[in-house]
């Protein structure tokens, strides 16, 4: 599984997230830092317009980078509030410039079309759920795989809130069982996770560059740093 020149399987990744398209320092130093690719979080930017979103997207494009493009909807941990049908016009604008697209399973109204667009163009979709308040058991998120296969997801995302160290094995559990996913368990307790699942399986990890988008991320020098530490367990 490619995203972009980007290989995934077999050693662990980091998609550095973006929430300000125009801060060229942390853009740099994500770069310098050693992240594989970019998560542009499109619903942290300050302005959602098209013709302003396609322009920074285009000056990020310089770093050579993978692009990952996100418009995290408000129910699922997204910044900002943005209708469906805004949400899909500025998917529809954005995948051509980019590599891969991250959408929720429960995004239902634009979801199909949004695949649509990205398999037309050779594009890779990642199909995300993202759980805030617990981990659902082994039989559900079994389920969730399927339906993220089922509506053409490339990758499937899998992001969940541990709350003790049985989530922690059923998401391990999740990935052993699946290929071509994306497990990560959020909180405090699941930290852990940001570094040991890559290199048990999981196809990405997300790091921070200035601020953190989700509970227990960790800044991209300490994701390096961690994953150097353990390479070759």
């Amino acid at each position: 599984m490619n995203i972009g020149n980007v290989r995934l399987g077999g050693i662990p990744r980091i998609a550095a997230v973006i929430v300000d398209g125009e801060d060229k320092k942390a853009i740099s130093a994500a770069k310098i830092d050693g992240a594989d690719l970019l998560e542009l979080r499109l619903d942290c930017f300050k302005n959602q317009g098209q013709p302003y979103i396609n322009r920074i997207i285009k000056n990020v494009k310089k770093t050579k980078l993978p692009l990952i493009a996100t418009i995290r909807s408000r129910k699922e941990g997204g910044k900002t509030a943005i209708g469906d049908v805004e949400r899909l016009k500025l998917f529809e604008s954005i995948i051509p410039l980019v590599d891969a697209v991250d959408i929720e399973l429960s995004s239902k109204n634009i979801l199909k079309d949004v695949v649509n667009k990205t398999r037309r163009l050779n594009k890779k979709t990642i199909i995300s759920y993202h759980n805030f308040k617990n981990t659902p058991d082994q039989k559900k998120l079994n389920a969730i795989v399927k339906n993220c296969r089922d509506a053409g997801g490339d990758i499937v995302k899998i992001a969940t809130l541990a709350r003790d160290k049985k989530d922690f094995i059923r998401l391990a559990s999740l990935m052993a069982q699946h290929d071509n996913i994306i497990a990560i368990a959020m909180g405090r307790l699941g930290t852990a996770t940001r570094i040991l699942f890559p290199i048990l399986g999981s196809l990405l990890t997300y790091s921070s560059v200035t601020k953190s988008s989700a509970p227990g991320q960790l800044s991209l020098k300490d994701t390096k740093m961690f994953l150097k530490k353990l390479k070759g367990v």
